[in-house]
C-alpha cells in the first residue's frame, strides 16, 4: 500500500497545476537579448501547450485515484476525497464534458451500494455549475446540493436514494430530468427549478416535505404513483404540458395554491390529507382532458381564457 499521505497528494495536484507557469518561467530566463522591448514575448507553441494540459490532467486524475485508494482503507478520508473530486469539476479545461466524464468515472463506484468500493453516507455539493451527462441512477448519498446548476444533458437519478437533505433550488434541466422511483428520505427542495424536457417523478417516495414552489414544467410532468409522507407544495408552479398525478398519495397536504395548468392534468385516484388549489388557474382554450380531485372544478373564465379552480 502506498504511504503517500492525502496532503502529499493534494500538494501534487497543486504542483502539477503550475506546469504552464514553470514553462513560461523557463522561457523568461533565456538570455536578455532574446527578449527585448521591441519584440513581444515568445508565445507558447500550441503543441507544447496541449501536451502540458494533457499531462496536467493525467497527473490530477492519477493523484485523485491514489487518494481514493487510501480512502478505501481509511473511512475518515472518504468525504475529503469526494470533496477533492467535486472541486475538480470547476477546473476550466477545454472539453468540459470529457473532463467531467473522467471525474464521474472516479466517483461513481463509491456511490453505488452494489459496488465493492461503496462509501456510505457521502455528501455531494455541486453549486453554480454546468453539468454534463449526470447519471446517478441507483446511487446512494446523504446530503446532495445542486443549487443553480444547469444540467446540459439528460439528468438521470432513477432509483437514487437520498438519505439526507436534497436541494435542486434554482437549477435548470435543459433536457430530461429522470427521477423515477427515487427515494428522498427527508424530503427535497426544487423551488424555482426549470424543467425544459420530461420531468419524470413516477414512483418517487419522500419521507419529508417537498417544495416545488415557483418551478416551471414545460413538457410532460409525471408523478404517477408517487408517495409523499409529508406536505408537498407546488405554490405558483407552472405546468405547461401533460401533467400526471394519477394514483399519487399525499399523506399530508398537497398545496397547489396559485399554480397554473396549461395542458392535460390527471389526478385520477390521487389521494391526500387535503388538496388546496386556492388561486390556481386553468387555461380553457386548450383542447385537453383534465381530471381534478373530488370537490374541485374550474370556475367562470377570466380574461385571456383562464379560469380559477374552485371548490364545488
Amino acid at each position: 500500500m502506498s504511504t503517500v499521505t492525502p496532503f502529499a497528494i493534494l500538494a501534487l495536484i497543486g504542483a502539477v497545476s503550475g506546469s504552464v507557469t514553470a514553462w513560461l518561467l523557463l522561457r523568461r530566463d533565456r538570455p536578455a537579448e532574446v527578449l527585448t522591448p521591441s519584440a513581444p514575448p515568445e508565445p507558447v507553441p500550441e503543441e507544447v501547450a496541449a501536451r502540458l494540459v494533457d499531462d496536467e490532467r493525467a497527473a490530477r486524475l492519477a493523484a485523485l485515484a491514489s487518494f481514493a485508494r487510501q480512502a478505501d482503507a481509511d473511512p475518515d478520508l472518504r468525504q475529503e476525497c469526494v470533496g477533492e473530486i467535486l472541486t475538480q469539476f470547476r477546473s476550466g479545461w477545454p472539453d468540459p464534458p470529457a473532463w467531467q466524464a473522467e471525474l464521474w468515472r472516479l466517483l461513481l463506484p463509491h456511490l453505488h451500494p452494489g459496488s465493492p468500493w461503496f462509501w456510505p453516507g457521502m455528501d455531494l455539493e455541486l453549486d453554480s455549475l454546468v453539468l454534463h451527462a449526470v447519471d446517478l441512477r441507483g446511487c446512494e448519498v446523504r446530503d446532495a446540493r445542486f443549487h443553480a446548476v444547469r444540467f446540459a444533458g439528460d439528468a438521470r437519478f432513477a432509483e437514487a436514494v437520498f438519505t439526507g437533505l436534497v436541494s435542486f433550488e434554482g437549477s435548470c434541466f435543459a433536457r430530461h430530468a429522470l427521477f423515477g422511483s427515487a427515494r428522498f428520505g427527508t424530503g427535497a427542495d426544487f423551488e424555482n427549478a426549470i424543467f425544459t424536457g420530461t420531468a419524470g417523478f413516477a414512483g418517487v417516495t419522500a419521507g419529508g416535505p417537498m417544495w416545488f414552489d415557483a418551478a416551471r414544467f414545460s413538457a410532460r410532468t409525471d408523478f404517477t404513483a408517487a408517495a409523499f409522507g409529508d406536505d408537498v407544495s407546488f405554490e405558483a408552479t407552472g405546468f405547461a404540458g401533460r401533467t400526471l398525478f394519477t394514483g399519487s398519495r399525499f399523506a399530508a397536504g398537497a398545496h397547489f395554491t396559485r399554480a397554473r395548468f396549461g395542458g392535460h392534468a390527471d389526478f385520477t385516484a390521487a389521494t391526500a390529507g387535503g388538496f388546496d388549489f386556492t388561486g390556481a388557474q386553468v387555461r380553457l382554450d386548450a383542447r385537453v382532458v383534465r381530471t381534478w380531485p373530488p370537490g374541485w372544478a374550474p370556475g367562470e373564465p377570466e380574461p385571456r381564457r383562464w379560469a380559477g379552480l374552485t371548490r364545488l
